[in-house]
């Protein structure tokens, strides 16, 4: 009894040892942002934030050169981002995936944003075809949803579809964002790896 006692006691401490390392590596993180710039122009008085992301179907280095991401203007893949309460939110996307498809059609819907509409490449859409779909820029607490197009199958490399839209930054708090397209492909169902990552397909944008 004693000696399982002791090992009890030490596996104890081992696991304690083992989930403070990874908190304190994680709180000690700081996690590369993307740059936030502010347009001269406002709409109805309320100032333009731009945020420019970029979709890869692989990070290509790092820790997980072969997870699919968002990217900063660096390269790197970030989802975190900082924007003024109220301002207009005017988010870029360069779309560099192939199509994924959508297991529910209701994310081929553009929602939330001003309008209920996005532009891709420069043309005003209101929904996609759901199995067009390479990711989503989705907020649920904010009930904004965008479908991002993916890239035919046959376009050259290199080859991309420019997605923007727009939204109202709400009060101030912290509010989580994601990708519902399952595109983490070799993991259960697509939806493993960067899926629940934040820093690749789930982010948080901070509004202050």
């Amino acid at each position: 009894m004693g000696l399982r006692a002791s090992i009890a006691a030490v596996s104890i401490v081992i696991a304690g040892v083992v989930v403070g390392f990874f908190v304190t590596q994680y709180m000690g993180h700081t996690p590369p942002t993307v740059t936030v710039s502010t347009s001269a122009n406002t709409v109805e008085g309320r100032p333009v934030v731009d945020v420019t992301f970029t979709t890869v179907a692989a990070v290509g280095s790092g820790l997980h050169p072969n997870w699919v991401a968002y990217l900063n203007s660096d390269g790197n893949p970030s989802t975190y981002f900082h924007v003024p309460a109220g301002s207009v939110v005017r988010i870029t996307i360069d779309q560099q995936d192939g199509a994924s498809g959508l297991r529910n059609p209701y994310f081929g819907l553009v929602r939330g944003t001003v309008g209920n509409e996005m532009t891709v490449n420069h043309k005003v859409m209101t929904s996609i075809n759901p199995d067009d779909a390479a990711h989503t820029f989705t907020i649920p607490d904010l009930g904004v949803s965008v479908p991002l197009l993916g890239v035919a199958d046959n376009a050259p490399a290199g080859a991309q579809n420019v997605v923007q839209f727009e939204f109202i930054a709400p009060p101030q708090g912290t509010y989580r964002w994601q990708c519902f397209v399952p595109c983490a492909a070799g993991t259960l169902y697509g939806n493993g790896g960067p899926m629940q990552t934040l820093g690749y397909m789930a982010g948080e944008m901070t509004v202050s």
